[in-house]
């Protein structure tokens, strides 16, 4: 199957369907940028958008112990945010979605392109692959995804030569705030993440932890 029939809208609305009060942090980008990429093969494991959502399917590709301090650390009272590579976190949005009825709210707000310095066929494949496995569920919790590669500090000059610079970082108000979590019955905010978390994401913490708490985990 190629990129170019596949229906975006559909994949787009798999992945939003049931985020319930989150809808607002899944982005439309990646599925908009995908409309004018270039054309390629995709791996969809010969998933296609005629069968059954419902169906198993044979999920791969994730850390089993990552999974597991995922799943410790996420509850109606704490609300996790893990901050790992994209292919990672497409991987644990499936396994989370179709194995634990937990919803992953993606929160990718790449532009997708060809001489894009982030994102690649790869990300696209299981961007894709994935949105069409995923199993239609009734969440009782929810975890928020966003991608530790949306950018790099070490890229330089050479590193951006004859490429797009798609990077970018996240706002304040591209993560919950702290009335809006505890309307919904949180009262503490991990985040999970590789190595020393992103500044960008450190603002959001200094942002918020004088009105609740936070803790950070380091994974990886």
């Amino acid at each position: 199957m190629n990129l170019q029939e596949i229906d975006l809208r559909k994949i787009y609305r798999l992945w939003k369907s049931d985020l319930g009060p989150f809808q607002g942090f899944f982005r439309s980008t990646p599925f908009v940028s995908l409309q004018t990429y270039d054309n390629f093969e995709l791996d969809t494991e010969n998933v296609d958008e005629t069968e059954n959502r419902n169906q198993i399917y044979r999920i791969s590709g994730y850390d089993q112990k990552v999974l597991d301090i995922i799943i410790e650390n996420s509850d109606e009272n704490n609300f996790l945010i893990v901050d790992l590579p994209l292919n990672k976190i497409l991987n644990f949005a499936l396994v989370l979605n179709n194995e634990h009825n937990i919803k992953p709210i993606l929160n990718v707000n790449l532009l997708f392109h060809p001489f894009g310095i982030i994102g690649n066929k790869d990300n696209i494949n299981e961007l894709i692959s994935n949105g069409l496995k995923l199993k239609k569920i009734n969440p009782q919790k929810f975890i928020m995804l966003i991608p530790y590669d949306r950018y790099d500090d070490e890229f330089g000059d050479n590193d951006l030569k004859d490429k797009l610079n798609n990077q970018y970082g996240i706002g304040e108000d591209d993560l919950p705030y702290v009335n809006m979590l505890k309307e919904l019955g949180y009262n503490k905010v991990n985040i999970l993440t590789k190595d020393d978390i992103k500044e960008d994401l450190n603002n959001y913490v200094d942002f918020i932890n004088n009105e609740i708490m936070v803790e950070i985990i380091k994974v990886m």
